[in-house]
């Protein structure tokens, strides 16, 4: 899932960065960091990554 097309304000699209999905997660630098979310009842959630410091480091497993 590199781009995908969002439409933007006055019809034109506008180009945005979504979150990488991989089997496997990493930290890629030292400001990365591993979070759970959306646990439920039935299933343990996602593990995600996420970093402040550069953006395009966010990735999910699935």
């Amino acid at each position: 899932m590199g781009w995908m097309a969002r439409p933007a304000v006055g019809g034109a699209l506008q180009q945005t960065r979504g979150m990488k999905v991989h089997s496997s997660v990493k930290k890629r630098c030292e400001h990365c960091k591993v979070v759970r979310r959306k646990a439920g009842k039935r299933h343990n959630g996602y593990l995600y990554i996420i970093c402040k410091a550069n953006p395009r480091h966010k990735q999910r497993q699935s």
